[in-house]
Formats: C-alpha cells, sequence, structure tokens
C-alpha cells in the first residue's frame, strides 16, 4: 500500500497533527511530497476537503479520477483547534471513519455529553457553510439560504438568524418584513474558533446542511435540521420537513460514533486512528 502524504496542504497551525499523523506512518510504505509531486500511490494524505488554498486543487483533481483514496485530516468540533476528523473519502457521513463498531470509552476524553432535547426557543439558526468545500453541493450560499427562508416560513413566522461561516461571508441583506437578522460570528480564540454556544442558547432548531455547527447543536439539545450528508443525519431531521414538529431521537449511539470521528494529536501520533483506518483500507 503505497501513501502519498502533502503536508504543506495545511496551514501553519496544522502542521504539528500532520508531522504526528506522519510519525504513525513509520513502516509504512509511504512518501512526502512537495505539493507539485505526483507520485502513484494508493493512498493520498491531505488537509481538508476545503480547496482553493495551499495546493490542494491541483492534487486533488490530479488523483480524483483514479482508484487513489483520499484520507482527509480536518479541524473538528468536540474540542476545536486541539481534536482533529481524520476520514477516508472526506469529512462527513459519506467519509469512511472506521467508527461502525465503538465503545463509550471515549466519552469522558472529550468530557461528551448532551443536554436535553429542547421544545421551545425565541429563533431559528441556519448556519452558512464555504462554498469551497468538496462537503458543499448545494449552489452558492446566498441562493441556499433564501431557499432555506421560504422553507421556514411556510411553518413559522418566528425569528431566522442567518450566521455565515467565518472563513466565507456572503451578501444576505437583512430583511424586517421577514425577519430575517445576519448573526456574524464572533471569533474568541484562533482561527474559526467563534462563540457559537452563546447563540444556541434560545434557539428553537438549526438548520445546518453537513458542517460542525450541526454537532454542536445536538450536543446542546437544540433539533436541527440537516442533508443527508451531515454526520447528524441520525440523530436529526431533513431539511424541508415540517418545523413544527421535530424529531428529538435518542443519542446514545451517535455520541459514542462521533467520539471515534476526532482524534487528539498525541493520539494521532501514537498510531491510534491510522491502525483502524488502515484495517479498513486492508478490508474494503
Amino acid at each position: 500500500m503505497k501513501i502519498a502524504v502533502f503536508p504543506k496542504t495545511c496551514a501553519i497551525a496544522g502542521r504539528p497533527v500532520m508531522a504526528a499523523f506522519i510519525k504513525s506512518l513509520q513502516g509504512e510504505d509511504f512518501v512526502i511530497c512537495e505539493n507539485h509531486e505526483r507520485p502513484e500511490a494508493d493512498i493520498v494524505v491531505m488537509w481538508s476537503w476545503l480547496l482553493g488554498m495551499y495546493g490542494r486543487d491541483a492534487i486533488y483533481n490530479h488523483y480524483k479520477n483514479t482508484k487513489t483514496k483520499f484520507l482527509i485530516l480536518e479541524v473538528g468540533a468536540l474540542a476545536r483547534n486541539h481534536s482533529w476528523k481524520i476520514a477516508i473519502g472526506g469529512i462527513n457521513r459519506d467519509a469512511d471513519f472506521a467508527n461502525s463498531s465503538v465503545d463509550d470509552k471515549r466519552l469522558s476524553l472529550f468530557n461528551l455529553h448532551t443536554r436535553p432535547w429542547r421544545n421551545n426557543g425565541k429563533y431559528i439558526i441556519v448556519c452558512g457553510q464555504n462554498e469551497r468545500s468538496l462537503a458543499w453541493d448545494q449552489g452558492t450560499t446566498s441562493d441556499w439560504a433564501q431557499s432555506m427562508f421560504k422553507w421556514i416560513r411556510r411553518y413559522t413566522e418566528m425569528p431566522i438568524w442567518f450566521r455565515p461561516h467565518p472563513r466565507f461571508p456572503v451578501s444576505i441583506k437583512e430583511s424586517k418584513s421577514n425577519n430575517v437578522r445576519i448573526s456574524t460570528p464572533k471569533k474568541i480564540g484562533k482561527i474559526d474558533e467563534v462563540d457559537f454556544d452563546s447563540a444556541l442558547k434560545h434557539a428553537y432548531a438549526v438548520v445546518n446542511y453537513n458542517s460542525n455547527p450541526a454537532i454542536e447543536s445536538v450536543l446542546a439539545g437544540v433539533p436541527v435540521f440537516v442533508g443527508e450528508s451531515s454526520l447528524c443525519w441520525s440523530v436529526g431531521n431533513e431539511i424541508g420537513t415540517n418545523l413544527n414538529t421535530p424529531a428529538t431521537p435518542d443519542r446514545t449511539e451517535w455520541l459514542k460514533q462521533i467520539s471515534y470521528t476526532e482524534w487528539f494529536t498525541k493520539e494521532i501520533g501514537n498510531g491510534i486512528p491510522w491502525k483502524r483506518l488502515k484495517q479498513n483500507l486492508i478490508d474494503g
């Protein structure tokens, strides 16, 4: 199994994580590549499903129509800027996290627990995403947002808060007549670390196609409306369905599975996620 690793596809902040993953590959048939190199490989390791930066486009476009599989590292949601998603073929529900058979041992590492499902609130949050991500297939964010507003208004006149992605602002006008306001994420620390908890405090529901805010919402007990590729699909509601009767399913099994989608840097360096993913690559 030949592995090509592209460490320069990540920003400086992600390089210790990539270095830890490279450490876990000791003993494997791998090569560390410059972004312009294109070796034959069974697996390409790169940072993020977000194109448009750090040479990811050219690498992805070269290998996407081959039998090569992508192993993606990406910032996580459970301990943001401290834990990292690692999966084969993406970062969402259609990816392989090697988490089909799990236990509850990792819940304490993240201090993971769920708050009771909420059945009231003052507004609905619609979360935008970055259009440059391969996880996004919904056209322009602005058009998608407008379609979400129309769907919401079929069921309720509750205020709508639209939160653009912190790295992908969009031009959506606030509308007093339609009770839509822009809720710009406020950074509280490192890149992309924003205060979402305060927005969730009085939210009735969250609409999020398939990114991290849905995970944070489910943990907080706020019902979510998501796309089928969301990691919250099994504990959420389908976008377009009745907003007035959101499902509030049991989250016990989901919580265990989500804890095996993200890893701390030390765990990555010790080879724990690679060992699990490697077995799936061999089996499948």
